[in-house]
């Protein structure tokens, strides 16, 4: 896993987060393809062309951080690493069962994202492999439906 050149999406409603945000993602030679306030921008453009990694910034004019990182869950088409004020950490225990992959809290550096970038991928690939890997058995099981399952009846035959 090449964790260095990713396709990086970043959305802040706050426009200093957002400049410190990109300046530390391209430090870690990333490259920015979308900069923006706006959540609705952001899952327009994560439906169209995910990216690598969805950085997810606070403060957004008309909308909580909590219902993009949830609609980029739901998405389920890159990993997503949020970047959280201290008022916010309380909050942030419900992100992790969302399948938010990462969660970093303010003020952050280069070494804080590029290790959040490192286990917000690994985790979505690991759920990607768990999920192949149930629907590989639940039809591996559907194809055995035709046959009973019945340990007791095999003991009690002579």
């Amino acid at each position: 896993m090449k964790d260095s050149n990713l396709k990086i999406y970043l959305a802040s409603g706050d426009d200093g987060q957002r400049k410190v945000l990109q300046a530390n993602l391209e430090l870690l030679t990333h490259q920015v393809e979308l900069s923006t306030p706006s959540p609705a921008v952001m899952i327009r453009r994560c439906q169209e062309n995910p990216p690598d990694i969805a950085v997810v910034g606070t403060r957004f004019q008309e909308d909580d951080c909590f219902r993009l990182l949830n609609e980029l869950s739901e998405l389920n088409v890159c990993p997503a690493v949020a970047v959280l004020e201290h008022q916010d950490v309380d909050r942030s225990h419900r992100l992790m069962a969302d399948q938010v992959m990462g969660v970093l809290v303010q003020p952050v550096n280069d070494r804080d994202l590029r290790t959040a970038i490192y286990l917000a991928r690994r985790r979505f690939d690991q759920s990607k492999l768990m999920k192949q890997r149930i629907s590989e058995l639940k039809e591996t099981l559907g194809h055995n439906d035709d046959e009973p399952i019945d340990d007791e009846s095999e003991e009690a035959s002579p």
